[in-house]
């Protein structure tokens, strides 16, 4: 098979897991794979007190930390809108989220900006790793929160509504990124406001 990374061409040897358990076969190289930094970080934010958004989630786990091969892959898979590299992570998402017990609820785009990028790029992660999820949330706002401070996207109006029956039970949040946290924050809070227990959060990334 060819990476979806460099192309190149790879074996990936079969082991009794993926045989029993059905797993997911690799989409990249040995050598494409080592360029990614492993984060596998999870913040509690159960005692957390801070602005009216900080603190609404419960805990954040990310997988990879943001350097430069993460960087090109978001690049090609997002900006350049090679769908396909959806499958890159399919198996650790799989895994991670095997773990977890809610329901899970991709962050939405905005209409506008989906127009723009013609895929819902973290739909499609959780479309590859098979993972089922309800789009409770809609995107409210349409300015480029990645302009913005941390205080700023903190102190803005709720980036998103409920379109969904939210109810007393856990949530599970993902996205692709984490980097200052506002949008997760506001996500959480907006589901806590109508009723869920609690909601966690897995994102991709650590930026």
């Amino acid at each position: 098979m060819n990476c979806l990374l460099c192309g190149s061409n790879f074996q990936s040897p079969p082991t009794w897991r993926s045989l029993i358990l059905y797993e997911l076969a690799a989409s990249a190289c040995s050598r494409c794979w080592s360029k990614f930094e492993k984060a596998e970080t999870e913040i509690d934010f159960l005692n957390f007190k801070g602005t009216r958004y900080e603190g609404a989630v419960d805990s954040v786990t990310s997988l990879y930390s943001y350097n430069e091969a993460m960087k090109s892959y978001l690049h090609q898979y997002k900006f350049l809108q090679d769908v396909a590299l959806s499958h890159i992570f399919a198996e650790e998402l799989s895994h991670v989220f095997e773990k977890r017990e809610g329901i899970v609820v991709p962050i939405p785009m905005h209409p506008e900006k989906l127009v723009l990028r013609t895929f819902a790029q973290v739909d499609e992660l959780l479309n590859s790793a098979g993972i089922p999820f309800q789009h409770i949330l809609a995107k409210t706002a349409t300015s480029e929160q990645g302009k913005k401070s941390k205080k700023e996207r903190l102190e803005a109006n709720p980036l998103f509504e409920v379109i969904g029956k939210v109810e007393e039970l856990n949530y599970i949040l993902f996205d692709d990124i984490y980097t200052t946290g506002a949008t997760i924050h506001h996500a959480a809070k907006v589901l806590k406001e109508t009723g869920a227990r609690r909601v966690d959060a897995i994102t991709l990334i650590k930026g």
